[in-house]
């Protein structure tokens, strides 16, 4: 009977410390965002929008499930389009992103020569969001 009794707790311990690996999409990653800085990482110099450039690079974030999504939007002179997943400890992925072909700006090419080398995210109480690549730092400001 102890035997019996012992087996059966082993097995309560070992049910109850198994844990799921579940990635959940964080409500607040859903939504518009802005692009408002592009810092490198290697130097710290941080890149602004232009004062005399009128358009933002905007891109609409929305899960399609808890690991994946589509985004869309602009830069200042062509439409965005792309596909992301998640994974854990924030990781994200942004394998490839499609586009009109006009002229780009400067500051739309920080974003369309980035967004695809995605590594992680995270997200502030300040509605900001960074997108986090081996070079460079996309931050937005949700809308």
């Amino acid at each position: 009977m102890k035997y019996l009794a012992f087996i059966g707790c082993l097995i309560m311990v070992t049910v109850c410390s198994c844990t799921r690996d579940v990635t959940v999409t964080p409500a607040s990653l859903d939504g518009k965002w802005k692009m408002i800085s592009v810092k490198d990482n290697n130097t710290g110099v941080t890149s602004l929008k232009p004062a005399d450039l009128q358009k933002d690079v905007e891109i609409t974030i929305a899960s399609t499930n808890a690991a994946s999504g589509k985004l869309s939007g602009n830069t200042p002179t062509n439409e965005v389009w792309g596909d992301y997943t998640l994974g854990n400890n924030a990781s994200i992925a942004i394998p490839s992103l499609t586009m009109t072909k006009v002229m780009e700006t400067t500051w739309g090419f920080l974003f369309v020569d980035n967004i695809h080398l995605a590594k992680y995210y995270n997200l502030n109480a300040q509605n900001t969001l960074n997108i986090i690549t081996t070079e460079k730092t996309l931050t937005f400001q949700k809308l």
